[in-house]
């Protein structure tokens, strides 16, 4: 790993770890979200931490995708491939903390319908925006649109 990729994995990590520590709000968007690698290893990883109470208590996770679909078609697909033993009712609490928003990775409005979605879930948690706290962006894309998903990402 090069010095800077392990620089900001070390940040990430410290940043998840003191969020948990010290209740720091956190968001985690899942771009790509209605893609393979999202339904095979990121929402059972992200359900992993979830279960074994390993993420902060006030984290939030958005999918988002261009795929237009339902909260409930989105829940049924990032479930897809949890372990079949997987609590039911430690499955539930973690859908309660899952969203899905539609829209291109080249469109500015979309992001900002994004950050709408951000800025209202943390309203419903009394979390105003002089207070603390964490987004992370996770990228289950192709590289072609990283550029353009990292630029709107700054601007929105």
């Amino acid at each position: 790993m090069s010095k800077a990729a392990s620089h900001t994995f070390s940040s990430l990590t410290c940043g998840i770890d003191r969020a948990a520590k010290n209740d720091v709000p956190t968001t985690i968007v899942v771009f790509g979200a209605s893609g393979d690698l999202a339904k095979k290893k990121t929402f059972p990883a992200l359900f992993h931490l979830f279960e074994q109470n390993l993420l902060p208590k006030r984290t939030r996770i958005i999918g988002y995708a261009r795929t237009h679909m339902s909260v409930e078609e989105f829940h049924k697909r990032a479930t897809s491939h949890f372990n079949a033993q997987a609590d039911k009712g430690v499955v539930e609490k973690f859908l309660q903390v899952c969203e899905y928003v539609s829209g291109k990775y080249d469109v500015d409005e979309d992001f900002a319908n994004l950050r709408n979605e951000i800025d209202r879930l943390e309203k419903e948690e009394s979390i105003d925006s002089s207070c603390e706290r964490i987004h992370v962006y996770y990228m289950a894309l192709p590289p072609s649109v990283f550029v353009d998903v990292a630029t709107h990402i700054k601007k929105n």
